[in-house]
């Protein structure tokens, strides 16, 4: 029993060692096959299974590593293709299986690292493009123009009463008021007087309606120091201070926009940098927002359309022959009364057709000397043909707006174009050279269309089209040197579309037609009433070439218009141009006091005064002692005396502003993108309430992290999200408050079907420190693009 089990034992393991060497030679032979096909990948799993079949086998080991080095050579030259066409993923993946089947291969190994460096600096630089919008929007939250303001004080009501006074002492009580030195220029008028009732205003406010109402203005000249000048062009010249500040297009036309710039804001210089897609302007405060107001109005991303055109042409040929058709109409008698050879000369039936015969054989001519040909065969023809043919064309073309886009299907044909020059010497040679060159035309469809897309979804497609195919040739030389050249039939239609979104014109109506008759038959027969139809060919055929063509043009990306673009913006007068909110505020927000006193107090600057309580009259040495001489008694007896009201500065409880980034993305099916709901100026963020809508039929939100303002310092965010078709509601918490200006979310978004969605925040609630809750504005929808 125990040497049955062994003899089974033994013959399966020698079923197991031949089925295992079987099995290495089989997989040994593939290779084999596969590397003199040029397959090195296939080689090399071959062989790989032949040498784990049968490990002690040198050829197999040696056809592996011979095998992969192919291979890897294979893989180097298709990621060298990849890199000379800026395919770098290709390129890495490429060059990532060349390394790894020869790990000597140094040059695959280089060009990997040196790729992926590549490919992270063009993500880190497209990651910067689609964050500018965010960046420019922080910047311009943060930025501070670089022009002088008074240092922090307290901003307490006054009011003014002056009658008859010197504008002068006005200014200077008023700058006693807020402990502010008020200089004058040399040109400020002496001998003067005004009347002045103010209640209830700051001293910015005082000051304003002061300057406007005396045509003067002023300058900030250090922290504790205003001047008063008066108003004309040349002071301005003199005293505003010029700013430069260079845009950065990212759609619209530098030479247009730099026009424009120049027209309306009319600043002190401005220049465009075509190549960079920047403008530089030079102005005063008023003029460079003035600018900047200008260019964000007109640098709008430009629409795209998609146009489906369909291009049908039909050519019908209708060719009808019918009735009897004799093989000869005609009745020939030939003398011929010897009939041997080359008694006639000429071709028979012609007029040169010449007897030659001798003079004594006229004297015996008789009927039986004459040769008569008759018509020997009949047609009978009731052929009827009727063709067909048509040339259908569907192309699809992307344009950009006010950009036209060709369409050329057709033959290039040769056009000779002959010039003449004058020759260098006299004689045979000189008078006038001819030269021939060629012009090719396209012959065919010729088709131009330039789109424009209005804000309210309307297209609008300038066309040019041209339908034109080859006519006959044309003699335009002599008869002894001919010269033909082609001629062309030509359809042309020109003219302006104006479609919605999606919809459908058809222009037809380009009929060529041409229509031929004839006749063939014997000599009067044509008019015998019934025979006339039966005997006598007749053909009658009829040409027709008609073009039909159906234009749908589709919005890719459509001109972004808010509500914000369409609102007016003061500015001032013609004049003295004003931009409100252009300028800082005439005093420098308050710093935090380092004690418990209220700003103003403790925290004052140094040599400010505390001012009288609203009921306290103004001490006697607030007024200069010539203003009191000067004043008449009628008026200082009615005690015109300012007060001001001890109301501590306001606090500024502005909610953060909340935009997307990008605004705009641009997916393929089935790709995946980001974007972000941005805040800028935000404090004590420690909650994010916010639900977003989209369409689900083009768009897919997958998922919803914390952005950078909540993650930045490393402290954890707690996330609750519900994920429904076309709606995300999301709430990110954090035990800490933020403060500053960056993403609170980041979307992971995927393209569907082609088409664009937009992406709206239906609802946005900010959770502060301490419990209290605010709400921004919500941003301008984003919109995603998904192409094919």
């Amino acid at each position: 029993m125990g040497r049955l089990r062994a003899i089974r034992l033994g013959a399966a393991l020698v079923a197991l060692l031949l089925g295992s060497g079987c099995a290495a030679r089989w997989a040994y032979r593939q290779g084999q096959e596969a590397r003199d096909r040029g397959e090195w990948d296939l080689a090399v799993a071959r062989y790989t299974k032949a040498a784990d079949k049968d490990p002690n086998n040198i050829a197999y080991k040696i056809a592996l590593e011979t095998a992969k080095v192919q291979a890897s050579r294979v893989h180097y030259d298709l990621a060298r293709r990849a890199i000379a066409a800026n395919d770098w993923p290709k390129a890495a993946e490429e060059l990532e299986i060349a390394s790894k089947y020869d790990p000597q291969n140094r040059a695959a190994v280089d060009d990997l690292a040196n790729v992926r460096r590549r490919m992270l600096r063009q993500e880190a630089e497209q990651r910067d493009r689609e964050e500018f919008e965010a960046r420019r929007a922080r910047a311009q939250a943060a930025a501070r123009l670089p022009v002088p303001v008074l240092s922090p004080r307290a901003q307490d009501k006054i009011r003014l009463q002056f009658k008859a006074t010197n504008p002068r002492t006005v200014f200077e009580t008023l700058g006693k008021l807020a402990n502010v030195n008020v200089l004058f220029d040399e040109t400020f008028p002496a001998n003067k007087s005004v009347d002045v009732n103010l209640t209830g205003v700051t001293f910015q406010e005082a000051l304003d309606q002061l300057t406007f109402a005396n045509r003067l203005f002023y300058k900030v000249v250090d922290p504790n120091t205003i001047i008063i000048v008066p108003e004309n062009r040349q002071k301005r010249l003199a005293y505003d201070e010029l700013l430069l500040r260079t845009f950065y297009l990212q759609n619209a036309e530098v030479n247009d926009t730099v026009n424009l710039v120049k027209s309306l804001a009319k600043p002190t210089g401005v220049v465009g940098n075509v190549g960079l897609g920047a403008i530089t302007v030079v102005g005063t405060v008023e003029q460079v927002a003035m600018a900047e107001r200008i260019i964000d109005l007109n640098d709008k991303p430009r629409g795209e359309v998609m146009v489906e055109v369909q291009i049908l042409e039909v050519d019908r040929n209708r060719l009808k022959q019918w009735g009897i058709d004799l093989s000869n109409y005609q009745v020939a008698a030939t003398l011929s009364p010897t009939g041997a050879a080359g008694e006639l000369s000429g071709a028979p039936g012609s007029a040169g057709n010449v007897l030659n015969i001798r003079p004594q054989f006229l004297s015996s001519l008789n009927q039986a000397d004459w040769v008569l040909s008759l018509p020997s065969t009949i047609f009978v023809r009731f052929l009827q043909n009727d063709s067909t043919s048509r040339i259908l064309a569907a192309p699809r073309l992307r344009a950009a707006e006010g950009k036209p886009t060709e369409l050329r299907i057709g033959t290039e044909v040769p056009i000779p174009v002959t010039s003449y020059t004058v020759g260098l010497n006299g004689g045979a040679t000189g008078g006038y050279l001819p030269a021939t060159s060629f012009n090719y035309r396209n012959v065919g469809v010729n088709l131009t269309l330039t789109p424009r897309v209005s804000a309210n979804g309307d297209i609008q497609l300038e066309m040019v089209a041209e339908f034109s195919s080859l006519g006959t040739n044309q003699n335009v030389g002599s008869e002894s040197n001919p010269i033909l050249v082609p001629t062309f039939n030509t359809r042309n239609v020109k003219g302006l579309l104006r479609l919605r979104d999606g919809e459908t014109g058809l222009i037809g109506g380009m009929l060529q037609s041409n229509e031929v008759t004839s006749f063939a038959g014997a000599l009067g027969i044509d008019s015998v009433p019934v025979i006339g139809k039966l005997f006598g060919n007749r053909s009658k055929k009829r040409d027709e070439m008609e073009v039909l063509m159906s234009i749908t043009p589709r919005i890719v990306r459509g001109p972004r218009i808010t509500e914000e673009d369409l609102a007016p913006m003061r500015v001032g007068t013609q004049e003295v141009p004003h931009v409100e909110g252009a300028r800082p505020p005439l005093f420098a927000p308050e710093a935090p006091a380092a004690g418990t006193g209220a700003p103003g107090t403790s925290g004052a600057a140094p040599g400010a005064t505390t001012p009288p309580t609203s009921s306290g009259a103004l001490p006697a040495t607030a007024l200069p002692e010539a203003a009191a001489a000067t004043t008449p008694p009628a008026t200082t007896t009615a005690g015109p005396l300012p007060t001001v009201s001890a109301t501590a500065p306001g606090t500024d409880n502005r909610p953060p502003a909340a935009l997307f980034s990008p605004t705009e993305i641009s997916l393929r099916a089935g790709q995946s993108g980001g974007v972000a709901v941005v805040l800028v100026g935000a404090r004590d963020v420690q909650s994010i309430d916010m639900t977003v809508s989209y369409d689900p039929s083009v768009l897919q939100v997958t998922d919803v992290s914390a952005g950078s303002l909540l993650t930045l310092d490393g402290s954890p965010v707690g996330k609750q999200q519900a994920l429904e078709a076309g709606t995300l509601r999301v709430r990110l918490t954090r035990a800490a408050g933020a403060s500053g200006s960056g993403a609170v979310a980041a979307l992971s978004v995927r393209g569907l079907k082609p088409g664009s969605a937009v992406l709206s925040v239906e609802s946005l609630t900010v959770g502060r420190a301490g419990g209290a809750t605010e709400q921004p504005a919500l941003p301008a929808p984003a919109r995603a693009v998904v192409t094919p």
